[in-house]
């Protein structure tokens, strides 16, 4: 090997170098100070396999051959490059052995860099000398995407150390360090090529039940297996990352049809997986992509992106591959011209309320009557049916609606305020009223939030259609046509349901449009139609109408003032402030008498008792508050909470019971409790239910409480113990 003294190459000599390429002569010139040349005859090593290095080699002409030693010594040959190649540049920064021999192929001259003088280099030129390491990395990257196996790799990064550095040891396949240094470098290539690029996200399903099920070990050798399959599926043009544990990423290069169809075919090749001694096994993925550009311009856009559409993949039932999509622009809103279109939408809202638990409600940023009674409304009709229903409103609320929180205690309605809007689980369903359009929805991060999930039904309840409205309910969901105010919405729902003696009898409700119902209704009524001054349409003022003589009925037969006719919203809110008032003095007598039995809370109201609380507050306020109390009872023992009282004999002949689990136990279905207990007049969902018995079986209720209790007390423990044992199958 021939080494020139004293002076560089000469800039000139850089010029045509990929490396060096769009540097000025001024630069080049600094670059070039630093180096030598090296001149190399046919099959003379420039290094050899495991020596130590501290140099930098790019060819300026000749060509190179690139081996390695095989596991009987011999030499393989990998490869040969030629001018603009370069090899070793990671030695300049870890000194680290070289894990490949170079030699001579033909007469070569090689331009060689060291470190101590590169170091030199980023002192003197910083600038300069980030540079040219950014565009060998690139160009690096770039190598990588168009040949992704582990032996190119290797030799093409040029030391063990970085292959060390960037592979996942148990796969061979790259790593989350080379993701992050490389995905910019890569998408620069493609923008600058114009090529296809996709991003994609990748998880095991259940992993952890495997893991927990088979073992780590066992679970180690699937991975394997499972990298081996991508391996089959996808080309060197691709790469391949683990990311940690069960979560993979690829780079594919290739339009985002094909780079789709490659998912599907992964998901496809795990379900033809088999494991030696587990025939019972076979596993499933999800995936998710963004393709560029249109799923993002930049490697943050699109991993955020192919992470939504993973959670889409998962959501929508697993073993599937989804590609991001950029949502539709929002419609404005238009009412619904016929009374069947109405009624479609209408039956969608009744199905959700039956089949599912728990129901998130929003309105518009500083809400008005209409918007917090709409809410309120809303609430009351999913805590009628034995559901969760919970508000969000924002820290403060006008003093006026006071009345109408109130209304809320007493019916199991969680009031979310503030930064507590933060720390909300994800709900069933979310429902938005009285709001026109989406950025004027109150706390809209939590709408953002479950924006993309088509598991979650997002349910609109309006009666603005200005111009600049919009919808952002689901398609189906959007119960938005012209009226006086939201409230005549969902007072029109809430007419529907009571109609359905099915559904009615299915959660035994014998009143859905209680007083507090029917309060709500009118109150955003009232608000928005200025005492009914406004309202346009006959059907606007025959539900006026309606709730109103409704409204002045109850109040007549509730209010200790016995005012009947109101003619100011002042009035209004008087009287609704004394209900909330005997709401709370109903409550402290019905809980005077609860105690605890085993895994019960119970409250039982004797015959005498019974009578003083229907005299002094009247059948709904006992119905709510009955609810009320149950749910304190199952929360405060953490099982189960049961009340016990008998009907106004001028209402009913039954002894009412009620009866609900806490939050936190789910491994009892309480239909199944009342199959056990022989009721037949009884009905709700798992965690809530409601049965009547004729007064006549029921001589002492404290005492058919207590034998209730007991019995479900056993149910519990039972379920719970029934639960633990098939949790210890499963591991």
């Amino acid at each position: 090997m021939k080494k020139p003294g004293g002076k560089g190459p000469g800039a000139s000599v850089l010029e045509g170098i990929d490396i060096f390429s769009g540097m000025s002569k001024a630069e080049m010139k600094a670059v070039s100070a630093k180096m030598r040349s090296c001149s190399f005859a046919p099959g003379e090593a420039m290094f050899r396999e495991g020596e130590s290095g501290a140099e930098l080699f790019v060819v300026a002409s000749g060509l190179v051959s690139v081996s390695v030693r095989g596991e009987e010594a011999e030499e393989i040959e990998l490869a040969r490059v030629g001018r603009g190649a370069f090899f070793g540049e990671m030695a300049i920064l870890e000194r680290a052995p070289r894990s490949a021999t170079c030699k001579a192929v033909e007469p070569t001259d090689c331009l060689v860099l060291a470190a101590a003088d590169f170091e030199a280099l980023v002192v003197e030129s910083p600038e300069v000398a980030v540079g040219v390491l950014d565009r060998m990395l690139g160009i690096a990257a770039g190598r990588l995407l168009k040949t992704g196996s582990f032996l190119s790799q290797m030799v093409q990064w040029g030391d063990a150390a970085r292959k060390r550095a960037i592979t996942d040891g148990a796969t061979g396949l790259f790593n989350r360090r080379y993701l992050e240094d490389s995905f910019g470098p890569i998408l620069a290539q493609v923008k600058r090529e114009s090529a296809g690029l996709s991003f994609a996200m990748f998880d095991l399903d259940r992993f952890g039940k495997l893991n927990a099920a088979y073992g780590p070990e066992f679970c180690d050798a699937l991975i394997v297996e499972v990298a081996e399959a991508f391996r089959r599926v996808f080309s060197e043009d691709d790469v391949l990352v683990r990311y940690g544990g069960d979560e993979f990423c690829f780079l594919i290069r290739a339009k985002p049809d094909e780079a789709l169809r490659k998912c599907e075919g992964v998901c496809e090749a795990l379900r033809e997986l088999s494991f030696e001694g587990h025939p019972e096994l076979r596993i499933s993925c999800s995936i998710g992509l963004a393709h560029f550009p249109e799923g993002g311009g930049n490697p943050d856009e699109l991993k955020e992106r192919a992470d939504k559409a993973l959670y889409l993949a998962k959501e929508g039932g697993r073993d599937r591959a989804v590609a991001w999509k950029e949502p539709p622009p929002p419609e404005s809103k238009r009412d619904i011209p016929t009374v069947s279109g109405k009624n479609r939408v209408t039956a969608n809202v009744i199905r959700a309320l039956d089949e599912l638990e728990s129901f998130l409600i929003i309105g518009h940023k500083d809400p008005d009557e209409d918007c917090v009674s709409s809410m309120v409304a809303f609430a009351l009709i999913v805590n009628k049916l034995g559901k969760k229903p919970a508000i969000v409103l924002g820290a403060s609320v006008q003093d006026n609606y006071a009345y109408l929180i109130n209304i809320c205690r007493y019916n199991s309605i969680d009031v979310i305020r503030g930064d507590a809007a933060t720390r909300i689980g994800r709900p069933d369903a979310l429902v938005l009223v009285d709001t026109p359009k989406p950025e004027m929805i109150d706390h809209v991060g939590l709408y953002e939030a479950l924006r993309a999930d088509p598991s979650v039904p997002k349910i609109e309840i309006d009666h603005h259609l200005e111009a600049d409205s919009r919808y952002f309910g689901d398609p189906g969901f959007r119960l938005i046509y012209e009226a006086s105010s939201s409230c005549e919405i969902i007072g029109r729902l809430a007419l529907k349901m009571e109609g359905d003696e099915e559904l009615m009898y299915k959660y035994q409700v014998d009143e859905l449009l209680s007083r507090n119902l029917v309060l709500a209704i009118l109150s955003g009524m009232i608000g928005d139609s200025q005492m009914g001054r406004y309202l346009k349409t006959p059907r606007e003022k025959w539900f006026y109408a309606r709730f109103s003589a409704l409204f002045e009925r109850m109040l007549e037969r509730k209010t200790r003032s016995g005012s009947g006719n109101f003619s100011s919203k002042e009035q209004v809110f008087s009287a609704l402030a004394a209900l909330s008032s005997d709401e709370d003095a109903c409550y402290r007598l019905m809980s005077r008498d609860s105690g605890t039995l085993g895994g019960v809370g119970f409250a039982a109201m004797d015959a005498e008792a019974s009578r003083a609380l229907f005299g002094a507050y009247g059948n709904d306020t006992v119905v709510v508050v009955s609810k009320a109390l149950v749910d304190r009872l199952a929360e405060t023992n953490g099982r189960l909470g049961l009340v016990g009282y008998y009907d106004d004999p001028a209402l009913s002949p039954f002894a009412q019971f009620r009866l609900r689990r806490s939050q936190a136990f789910t491994a009892l279905d309480l239909r199944d409790a009342l199959a056990a207990l022989g009721v037949t007049n009884g009905g709700g969902h798992p965690g809530a239910v409601g049965f009547r018995i004729v007064r006549e079986e029921v001589p002492d209720i404290d005492r058919a409480v207590r034998d209730f209790a007991a019995k479900l007390s056993t149910m519990a423990d039972e379920a719970l113990k029934a639960a633990a044992a098939g949790e210890a199958s499963k591991a």
